[in-house]
């Protein structure tokens, strides 16, 4: 969009800088690590797991708590939600604001490691001005279609799914 400045020039509008911004942005964020934890392959888009990627960590890392280091840590980029579920490897991840799953926020892929994360914030894991998110109700969805659907609420306090889910911790790996 062009718009005519006061000396009488045009002048490319703020929809082109926007443009420039967003192109820009689609290059940071996390996802592998600072040193690289993964090994080749598909990179995908840095920040956000998807399927086939293979810029998350193929190492022993794989199904320790993400947030570790993806919070303030030394990872690169920090997450908002992210874990492990190397049987749904191709699968999905779906966050939704209700109980009965009709209100899906967030759905994210699983990379060919078997892991999900974004860096991009989801409003129900979202603290407001009190610090308190809404929470969310988390569903594993396998390659073959089934699905897995936690009981309780994740809040942004808990959505690092390998501090519980692991060999390590309190329930089941996913």
């Amino acid at each position: 969009m062009l718009t005519k400045s006061s000396s009488g020039r045009w002048v490319i509008s703020a929809l082109a800088s926007i443009s420039l911004l967003i192109l820009a942005a689609c290059g940071g964020g996390g996802g592998g690590g600072g040193d690289t934890g993964g090994a080749g392959g598909n990179p995908g888009v840095l920040g956000l797991s998807q399927h086939g990627s293979t810029n998350s960590h193929s190492d022993s890392r794989r199904g320790s708590d993400c947030m570790d280091c993806h919070t303030s840590g030394p990872g690169t980029g920090v997450f908002i939600t992210a874990g492990t579920s190397i049987s749904g490897t191709g699968g999905y991840v779906e966050y939704y604001a209700d109980t009965a799953r009709t209100d899906l926020r967030a759905r994210l892929e699983v990379d060919a490691y078997g892991n999900f994360y974004t860096v991009t914030a989801i409003d129900i894991l979202t603290p407001n001005g009190s610090g308190f998110s809404q929470g969310a109700y988390v569903s594993v969805v396998m390659p073959n279609g089934s699905r897995r659907n936690m009981p309780g609420i994740v809040s942004h306090t808990s959505a690092g799914c390998n501090a519980c889910h692991s060999s390590t911790g309190t329930q089941s790996p996913l």
